[in-house]
């Protein structure tokens, strides 16, 4: 039986989706022990590469027609031609999809990655200068059209790009982002629990971060997400040197 859109939970906000996602991401952390990200490794390609950003595009494309399935967009014009798209089993453009979901403003989120020469931003929404589409979009297409003619562009760069996308669109998504901040994958940024433990608890106690999760106000919130690769802060703030390395911090 298929489900009825907009009345049942989704699987972001079952977990299904954070689970896929971090199965990516240990992937692609195993590859890092072979092919660690330093300046001149970007890059090398392989075919585990290949499988992987593969994976990736499938997974995105994938998480685009789930949200699109959200109760608050569902009855968006964009989104139902998602829909259609997935009942036709076809893959859905990433143009379309950014359309769909312009209250994301996905192509001007940035993540940070922990790299080894430090933290690193990646705008993973972000259009190549000639085209709508991000540049690893757009080498995940032409690899899978054609592995064998494109294998260069199944590269370090491309997987990382595709995988913070993934990891951008479980933060930002509204049931996902619920789902993440009661696993605390999503908590409190490290200034505010080390200030005050008492507007710790006020935040808490008031439910004011799950009421602002809900509305998709987590923006104006001193809120991030973190996992064993990237960072996202809910504010997007640019970083001085002193926070940059307080940042760098939580690496270790």
């Amino acid at each position: 039986m298929s489900r009825e859109l907009g009345k049942l939970k989704d699987s972001f906000e079952t977990g299904l989706f954070w689970e896929l996602y971090t199965d990516l991401e240990r992937h692609f952390q195993n590859i890092l022990e072979y092919i660690p990200y330093l300046p001149g490794n970007e890059d090398a390609y392989s075919p585990k590469l290949l499988n992987l950003i593969l994976a990736i595009g499938g997974y995105v494309d994938s998480a685009f027609k789930e949200i699109a399935r959200y109760k608050e967009f569902c009855e968006n014009s964009v989104c139902k031609r998602i829909t259609e798209l997935s009942r036709e089993r076809k893959p859905v453009g990433i143009k379309l999809a950014l359309d769909a979901f312009k209250d994301y403003q996905l192509p001007q989120k940035k993540v940070y990655f922990k790299s080894p020469m430090g933290a690193s931003e990646i705008v993973p929404f972000k259009p190549e200068k000639q085209d709508s589409r991000p540049e690893w979009w757009t080498s995940y297409n032409e690899l899978k059209h054609d592995a064998s003619l494109n294998i260069q562009k199944a590269n370090t760069k491309n997987a990382l790009c595709g995988l913070a996308g993934a990891f951008l669109l479980n933060v930002v998504h509204i049931p996902s982002a619920k789902y993440l901040f009661g696993r605390n994958v999503v908590t409190l940024t490290w200034w505010e629990t080390k200030a005050s433990k008492s507007r710790v608890e006020e935040y808490l106690r008031r439910g004011k971060i799950v009421r602002a999760l809900e509305k998709g106000n987590a923006g104006e919130q001193p809120l991030m997400a973190r996992t064993s690769l990237f960072i996202y802060d809910y504010r997007q703030l640019r970083f001085g040197s002193r926070i940059r390395a307080q940042l760098e911090g939580l690496m270790l």
